[in-house]
């Protein structure tokens, strides 16, 4: 690296690490109240919920992600009690903290002009999409596990065992780059016991069930595999062009980057230790290509880009850099586009919401719903939000049982193709209908539920149990906007 040789650097002053933090915690949070996610919202939230209640994921209710999250945010809930701005300020927290982490791992090889560089990739990276997910924490625990690894390998070891708790597979490659810093095994026992003793409570408590959902939900992640470029036509416009081509200039920077890697064969292990992430960030990508795919690929290979730059000169370091610079134009034009352009919203009507905004049409529909809801359902009975159709799903909405207070009456929240559209699961949640006597039925039918995409998850299960289920025991009473609303028949 650029910097070997030359002493090791001075700190960097906390005048200027605070002032970076705020940089990126502005960049993050200034659309914090714009819009919500019915899908990954609600399913972080709905678990939270349900942890803060006395659930236990995978027992209680079906679950694909470690637990790590869930617990952090059901810990929120429990204090601060159900909110659609909690998670958002804690996001904006973590996107800040991340690009910090970058500049320092940056800064200690490479310098304080790439380690600058590198922190503009990142911030902007961090900061579009937000959502809260366990992919933004267990990216910041991993470049933690790799800037703790190299004076303190224990250290390391425990940031990536935390890791792993959030994500399994961004913990293995914390791990990994933990090793490669440490230049020794150290840091893998501290790993171990860290994910042990964090994981076994649920493992003991969910059996297998744990094992099965979060590992075998990557069987059934096909079902929503998307091109790396898809067939999109965006006219001559180039920021729409760069959107669109955006995954595929990713995978060429990594490329770019295993050449440079290649050619140069770096005698210091230290220099290979991005490259765990950057695997994982490429297998993440290819799994969806969408812009929630794209941030643990962007965020390390904006670092390891700046870090090879730094180790060359002339035309090398000049390809490098523009890579570099490509993804961060991507996440400030993405931040521009939302800061000159605010779209029309009002607020979302609800306790819960806590100043939260989203189109006024759905604001409108949802205060009339809310209305109903509370006439007609008592508090703690349960309401079932279902997509159009469950034998052919996208996503669904479980963010409406938060923001009614109603609970969901089956275990499953995750309303995805390959778990709601098979005959066992849509059998037990026919069950649990009956069972709960669900008063209502809201079919949350908005254009992006009713959408296809060119994958698997655009045909049919032939799994149509549930679906007949719900026409035979409920009638339409109302419908709001994108809400229709179901109740239960007499007897």
């Amino acid at each position: 690296m650029a910097a070997v040789g030359r002493g090791r650097p001075r700190p960097p002053t906390a005048g200027l690490q605070a002032l970076l933090l705020a940089a990126a915690a502005a960049l993050s949070g200034f659309t914090l109240l714009r819009g919500y996610g019915p899908h990954d919202e609600g399913l972080m939230l709905a678990w939270a919920g349900r942890v803060a209640d006395g659930q236990w994921p995978y027992r209680d209710f079906w679950a694909n992600y470690a637990p790590g999250q869930t617990v952090l945010l059901a810990a929120l809930t429990k204090v601060l009690g159900p909110s659609l701005v909690a998670w958002r300020v804690l996001r904006v927290a973590v996107d800040a903290l991340t690009a910090l982490a970058a500049y320092r791992l940056v800064r200690r090889d490479a310098g304080e002009g790439w380690a600058l560089a590198a922190w503009v990739a990142v911030a902007g990276a961090m900061a579009f999409p937000i959502g809260p997910g366990p992919t933004p924490p267990a990216l910041l625990l991993a470049l933690c596990a790799l800037l703790a690894a190299r004076g303190a390998p224990a250290g390391g070891g425990m940031l990536a065992g935390l890791a792993f708790v959030f994500r399994p597979e961004v913990g293995l490659a914390a791990l990994a780059g933990a090793v490669l810093e440490a230049r020794s095994a150290k840091p893998l026992v501290p790993f171990a016991v860290v994910a042990a003793v964090l994981l076994a409570p649920f493992a003991v408590v969910a059996g297998g069930d744990m094992a099965s959902q979060v590992f075998g939900f990557a069987g059934r992640q096909g079902l929503q595999r998307l091109p790396l470029v898809p067939g999109l036509h965006v006219g001559a416009d180039p920021n729409k062009l760069l959107e669109l081509l955006f995954p595929l200039l990713l995978v060429i920077g990594v490329a770019l980057w295993a050449a440079w890697a290649l050619w140069r064969r770096p005698r210091t292990t230290r220099a290979w230790a991005l490259a765990p992430l950057l695997v994982v960030g490429v297998g993440y990508l290819l799994a969806r290509a969408d812009e929630f795919h794209l941030l643990p690929l962007s965020a390390a290979l904006a670092a390891a880009l700046a870090l090879a730059a730094a180790a060359e000169r002339a035309t090398a370091a000049r390809v490098l850099a523009v890579a570099l610079a490509v993804i961060a134009v991507h996440g400030l034009e993405r931040r521009a586009g939302q800061a000159l352009h605010p779209p029309r919203l009002a607020p979302v009507p609800g306790t819960v919401a806590d100043g939260v905004k989203t189109a006024p049409p759905d604001a409108r529909a949802l205060r009339r719903l809310m209305a109903y809801v509370r006439r007609r359902v008592p508090p703690g009975r349960p309401v079932l939000v279902a997509p159009p159709r469950f034998d052919r799903v996208r996503v669904g909405d479980p963010l409406l049982n938060v923001l009614l207070r109603r609970p969901n009456p089956t275990r499953y929240d995750v309303m995805q193709p390959g778990v709601v559209t098979t005959a066992a699961v849509q059998r037990e949640m026919a069950r649990d209908l009956d069972r709960r006597r669900t008063p209502a039925v809201i079919r949350w039918v908005a254009p992006v539920a009713r959408a296809t995409e060119a994958n698997e998850s655009a045909r049919s299960s032939g799994v149509t149990i549930l679906d007949r289920a719900i026409a035979a025991r409920y009638r339409r009473a109302a419908r709001y906007g994108d809400y229709v609303v179901l109740v239960r028949r007499p007897g």
